[in-house]
């Protein structure tokens, strides 16, 4: 058996018949992404606590606000990911984040709005709502999310 060797005129991604079945490839078989990240909501003794996975991000990637009682998590995105597929070379992209909003009804009489506190680390993005004080140490009595 005998090793071939390629020139190191050209690298085979530079063909453009290559480039083209890439593209083409692309349109035949989109990669299988969910525009919605993963989330778990979980009830503390003092707080509410919301998880959101999002793989490569942190919460400074995310545009976070609360607005008429509905906690908005936005994502953005880029739109130019594919070409920079090419530019580096990469042979398969299964992992990335695609635009998304997620909207979740938040309410205020059970939480202090503004003492909410965001983190992420390793792609998980940590939303603390600190309970009232009333409700501080009990169980609440309904659900105090909605999901959409």
């Amino acid at each position: 058996m005998t090793l071939q060797h390629f020139k190191e005129e050209k690298l085979y991604f530079d063909d453009e018949m290559v480039k083209n079945a890439w593209e083409l490839g692309k349109k035949l078989n989109p990669l299988p992404l969910s525009p919605m990240p993963a989330l778990n909501i979980t009830e503390h003794t003092k707080a509410f606590v919301i998880e959101l996975v999002v793989p490569g991000l942190s919460h400074e990637d995310l545009n976070i606000h609360l607005i008429d009682n509905m906690l908005v998590l936005r994502y953005e995105g880029n739109s130019n990911a594919f070409e920079s597929v090419l530019d580096q070379r990469q042979w398969r992209q299964e992992f990335r984040m695609r635009p998304f909003i997620r909207q979740i009804p938040v309410h205020p009489e059970m939480v202090q709005v503004d003492q909410i506190n965001i983190s992420s680390e390793n792609g998980i993005i940590v939303i603390r709502l600190p309970k009232m004080p009333a409700l501080s140490g009990k169980v609440a009595p309904i659900m105090p999310f909605s999901m959409n």
